[in-house]
């Protein structure tokens, strides 16, 4: 079999199984979503793109509302920030795992920009969902973010010296 044939098959498998593989876990895959009835790559390549920029637009809204919220807890702001900078770093060192030739194009064809389009909403969707999830806590999610240092514990203090002491 002709390499280059081969090389095309595989990269038309590795597209299928991003696509199959991606787009449910996405909820974009719906009827009536527009990037799906484009037939030109040029377009879908656009389409996905504009997709990443809006969940891109998201995630700096809930991440700017997280820091207006706890303008007054600077500790807390830090660590954020800190995180926030780390999941960039993750973000982009997963992306050149997942395509990690020199020559994006050459070696995963036109499609890539669409598949790279894709994973990163993927991934901005999820990082945006943790971020809103901060913003507006679970009522009685103890292990969640507890920022305020004005909150009280949910056990009372008198609660843990009233029991008695198991021998």
């Amino acid at each position: 079999m002709n390499y280059t044939i081969f090389n095309e098959i595989k990269l038309c498998a590795f597209a299928f199984i991003v696509f199959v593989g991606i787009f449910p876990t996405l909820g974009i895959a719906q009827q009536g979503d527009r990037c799906l009835d484009i037939r030109s790559q040029t377009q879908m390549n656009a389409c996905e793109a504009e997709r990443y920029q809006k969940a891109d637009a998201d995630l700096n809204n809930a991440y700017r509302k997280l820091l207006l919220k706890y303008k007054d807890e600077p500790q807390f702001i830090a660590k954020l920030q800190t995180a926030q900078r780390a999941w960039l770093k993750f973000r982009d060192a997963y992306l050149d795992s997942i395509y990690f030739k020199k020559d994006k194009l050459q070696a995963y064809g036109s499609v890539y920009p669409t598949c790279k389009s894709i994973l990163l909403t993927h991934l901005t969707v999820e990082r945006t969902r943790e971020l809103k999830q901060m913003l507006d806590p679970e009522e009685g999610d103890v292990c969640g973010l507890s920022v305020s240092s004005d909150e009280k514990s949910s056990i009372p203090a008198s609660s843990a010296s009233d029991k008695p002491s198991v021998p």
